[in-house]
């Protein structure tokens, strides 16, 4: 009981969390970790907690859990993970960030005023964070994807000062295994391969986008990104920055914060590392 009634007492005052969690461990108590992975440790019980919540949590957990089977059965090729001997247990890791892509895009399928749902994403990788993100669209009327990546190593021309120790990585990714790991949606994706922003003259770029997806690892291509696509955003459209939070992308996270500079619209940071850019109306809202 006092145990309980100090419990609250230290939560409740700023900045004491780390003391609290630092006595428990020195007594031998650990906290009742409910998640941890992808930067963050909470006790919070996650959405997906005892099966989920509502109907899109549970979707959700189906998704996960089929990409989990494709991956173990070799029919989904995570490059990025290929050193990972657990790869189980990693996807477990991620899946705050996928529950964040999984919502966002579901909330922007559900609100999108145009009769063809547009998702883009700038950085696809192996195409894991568009699965989550084309599987929230589908089954909530017509969608497409725009899919932007090198898929080759970084150009230290497209990096700061600060990233250039990040140039030649990700040489390890393929435009074919991407399309392999999307192929259940071969007919709502288009895969536009090169650098932003010469591929976007590639004569593909869309309008109207409800969801964006940015996950650059770099702030030039980031910004660049943004000055092309915020203006085609729909009203009510929803950004997803996944290099917002992250110390390592402190440039980022800068040229975010001076891109949204007098915009309309609401940041949401995340613990996660990530963060949602709401769109609002150009008049009446703050």
């Amino acid at each position: 009981m006092v145990r309980r009634i100090l419990r609250r007492i230290v939560y409740a005052v700023p900045g004491t969390q780390a003391l609290w969690i630092r006595i428990n461990k020195a007594a031998g108590r650990s906290p009742r970790v409910q998640f941890s992975g992808w930067g963050m440790e909470t006790e919070t019980a996650p959405p997906w907690c005892d099966g989920g919540g509502d109907d899109l949590t549970r979707e959700f957990l189906k998704i996960n859990s089929e990409v989990a089977d494709r991956v173990a059965t070799g029919d989904m090729r995570l490059s990025q993970f290929d050193e990972v001997q657990d790869k189980g247990r990693r996807l477990r890791e991620f899946m705050w960030r996928h529950y964040v892509v999984f919502w966002s895009a579901r909330y922007a399928a559900k609100a999108a005023a145009s009769p063809v749902t547009t998702l883009v994403e700038c950085g696809v990788c192996d195409g894991l964070t568009s699965y989550f993100a084309m599987s929230a669209a589908k089954g909530h009327g017509r969608f497409m994807a725009y899919l932007y990546d090198a898929w080759e190593g970084m150009k230290g021309e497209c990096l700061l000062d600060s990233e250039k120790a990040a140039a030649g990585q990700y040489s390890y990714l393929s435009l074919e295994n991407a399309k392999r790991n999307l192929r259940p949606f071969e007919n709502e994706a288009v895969f536009v391969k090169g650098f932003i922003p010469e591929s976007f003259q590639a004569g593909t770029t869309p309008s109207d986008i409800a969801w964006l997806h940015i996950d650059l690892n770099s702030a030039m291509p980031t910004r660049a990104a943004l000055e092309t696509l915020f203006d085609r955003m729909s009203t009510g459209g929803v950004i997803l920055f996944d290099d917002y939070g992250w110390s390592g992308w402190r440039e980022t996270k800068v040229a975010i914060d001076a891109f949204f500079a007098g915009k309309r619209g609401t940041l949401l940071p995340m613990p996660t590392g990530q963060a949602l850019f709401f769109k609002h109306e150009s008049r009446g809202c703050p």
